[in-house]
């Protein structure tokens, strides 16, 4: 669904200056390069592997648009220049919750995207519950309306929205 919303919104991210992160797989960031983006991939140290692995089974897509560093939330900080910082799926363990808002909170990005799968048991469902309640110190949360998607790409427990700094 969110790589949907990416290709749907093309024209968004198009030459623009992204960082993902917790990238994971790097899927995600894959497909905005794969639009145009320029693109930074970020995860702790143990997950650049795999990232390392995918960037170059895909760099036909890709070009050299994707750049690939270690971020670690808790003592890193996101490099300024950038228009979007995005975060997808990122919010599993309550430890973390306070370290994200405060790097989010602390971006100079233009915009913040977040995506979050509905949790409804364990630490997950816990932590993003807290997130989205602590978030709210800091910024608005605007859901993308569901027009904004293609029926067939819809889910209702999927999560995609922009942080709207609070003034």
């Amino acid at each position: 669904m969110t790589i949907h919303y990416f290709f749907k919104n093309a024209k968004q991210f198009e030459g623009k200056k992204v960082l993902e992160l917790g990238s994971g797989t790097g899927v995600c960031g894959i497909a905005l390069a794969s639009l145009g983006a320029e693109v930074i991939l970020t995860d702790l140290p143990e997950r650049i592997p795999l990232i390392e692995k995918n960037v170059k089974v895909n760099q036909k897509l890709t070009g050299d648009r994707i750049k690939i560093q270690v971020l670690d939330w808790t003592k890193d900080t996101i490099p300024e220049g950038l228009d979007i910082v995005v975060a997808v799926d990122c919010v599993y363990y309550n430890s973390t919750i306070d370290p994200l808002i405060q790097l989010l909170n602390n971006s100079y990005a233009k915009e913040i995207l977040v995506v979050s799968e509905v949790r409804d048991i364990g630490e997950a469902s816990i932590a993003q519950k807290s997130f989205y309640e602590k978030v709210k110190r800091f910024f608005q949360l605007d859901a993308i309306s569901q027009e904004e998607f293609d029926p067939d790409y819809f889910a209702d427990d999927i999560i995609i929205g922009k942080l709207i700094r609070n003034v």
